[in-house]
């Protein structure tokens, strides 16, 4: 009978957190609705004042974005508008009892978390059907991004996805394994200090009691960082120290999306090359352009009577055009003017600085 009022008294206990009503997840939305959007097609979230998280759809992708992270399915995007993210809240802090749901103003999405997930292969679980968008506890704190097949990408992974501009998870050539309820070493891929079996009872000084936080732990250190272990291999106590490197994502042949280096000189075929201040770099002996009097230093003013913005300028009208009158400036250390009398110098103007300018005559 005492057994029997135990196990009553549990079920009463554990129901006793009351279900929350569809209109107080309607209430997150018009509180958070500001945080999540349509971005060039594509549902969108807040992560912080400038930083979004777009998840990406079929036969879509974005054209400008900090970059794509193929475990998460999820670009980030850096804007240049302010954004209004949802206060964020801990799902690894709530029970099977904790009401969850996705915050929408039509339709109640309304439940529990099922399964938090042990490695980055795989997705945070809940037990109700679902849709894309954020998911919230009744109070209004995020939790994560809720996908349509009843998981969802749970904070502690979007904080990690937000603080790196490229894509970056942590590894150290080990895979572990729970075999009852120990935590072994069952793969070595890329690191020496470790043997298969090996069983691992800290991390950092704390006793490892759950194999999703020990992948975590080594999922989310800082690049470079070292993780200290203690392990039991042949019932010997052994201290092991590992640095954490990038985990490897060559497999994916991810785009580069760092924006290109602008163009900082330009050569051309007459025997040329040009800084982005139009001032001459090199002059090729014996090329069209040493015969003419070209000097390093020059600075080119003005080609064909044309004023030159930028080396594309001058790019463009070299590769158009045939026979060139190029003003030019250089500085009176550079003369005397005797070596230039050979009937190429147009007209000279000396001005108060010390540089002088005139024309040289430039044909293809």
């Amino acid at each position: 009978m005492r057994f029997l009022f135990c196990i009553i008294a549990f079920l009463v206990i554990g129901e006793a957190i009351e279900r929350p009503t569809f209109e107080d997840f309607a209430a997150g939305y018009e509180r958070n609705k500001a945080s999540m959007f349509n971005y060039e097609g594509m549902p969108a979230f807040a992560l912080s004042e400038n930083l979004l998280a777009v998840l990406k759809q079929p036969n879509t992708k974005l054209n400008k974005y900090v970059k794509y992270d193929p475990f998460l399915n999820l670009y980030l995007v850096r804007t240049d508008f302010s954004l209004i993210p949802a206060p964020m809240g801990d799902e690894e802090k709530l029970t099977r009892n904790d009401w969850v749901g996705i915050w929408d103003p039509d339709k109640p999405y309304i439940g529990h978390i099922k399964y938090l997930a042990q490695n980055i292969n795989e997705r945070d679980q809940l037990d109700f059907n679902t849709k894309i968008g954020l998911l919230g506890t009744p109070c209004c704190e995020m939790l994560g991004i809720a996908l349509n097949n009843g998981s969802f990408i749970g904070n502690r992974y979007l904080k990690h996805f937000m603080k790196y501009n490229d894509v970056y998870w942590g590894d150290i050539g080990v895979d572990f394994v729970e075999r009852e309820n120990k935590f072994y070493v069952n793969k070595v891929r890329k690191n020496g200090q470790f043997l298969i079996n090996d069983e691992v009872i800290s991390v950092d000084g704390v006793p490892i009691k759950d194999l999703r936080k020990l992948n975590e732990k080594i999922l989310f250190a800082d690049p470079s960082s070292t993780l200290y272990f203690e392990v039991l291999r042949d019932n010997v106590d052994l201290n092991i120290s590992t640095q954490v490197f990038a985990k490897d994502i060559s497999k994916f042949n991810l785009p580069n999306t760092k924006p290109k280096p602008k163009p900082t000189n330009f050569r051309s075929n007459l025997g040329l090359s040009v800084n982005s201040s139009l001032v001459v770099t090199k002059v090729d002996p014996k090329s069209k352009a040493d015969l003419a009097g070209f000097m390093v230093g020059d600075k080119i003013l003005r080609v064909n009577n044309i004023i030159l913005k930028d080396f594309k300028n001058l790019q463009t009208i070299l590769a158009n055009g045939n026979d060139f009158n190029i003003l030019i400036q250089r500085k009176s250390s550079k003369l005397p003017l005797h070596n230039f009398d050979n009937g190429l110098i147009g007209d000279i103007d000396a001005g108060g600085d010390g540089n002088f300018q005139f024309f040289i005559r430039l044909k293809k």
